[in-house]
């Protein structure tokens, strides 16, 4: 009978094992830049439960806004995005680390007019 333990719990140590090392792994690495009027890539993919290391870059000749508070409120995230809107200036680059939640999200940049040219786009965690 204790053989029969023995040779029972081998698989259960090895699902310990794998998940305690898939919590551990380095977060993958996605850039989203804000040029006049996009979001490149957009939609922007995504997965979930996955660490993410997530870089926004402006690199274009005006400020631009990540505006997506239902992403961020969803997502476990280090530290804190004020109203779910991280503001860029013209050249500034961004880096957050997070895990998204499954879902559709909604994004666009806040500032005056700039949805309204195209600036919104869709994040789809999978």
């Amino acid at each position: 009978m204790k053989r029969l333990t023995s040779f029972l719990a081998i698989p259960l140590l090895v699902t310990v094992l794998a998940a305690d090392a898939s919590a551990k792994r380095a977060p993958v690495k996605v850039t989203v830049n804000l040029t006049s009027h996009r979001f490149t890539p957009g939609p922007i993919y995504l997965a979930g439960g996955v660490p993410l290391r997530l870089t926004l870059a402006n690199p274009s000749g005006e400020a631009h806004e990540f505006s997506a508070p239902e992403f961020f409120y969803w997502s476990s995230l280090r530290g804190r995005i004020p109203d779910g809107i991280v503001k860029l200036k013209s050249g500034e680059r961004k880096t957050l680390i997070l895990t998204p939640r499954r879902g559709t999200y909604k994004l666009r940049c806040g500032r005056f007019g700039h949805s309204f040219l195209g600036m919104n786009t869709t994040i789809i965690v999978q």
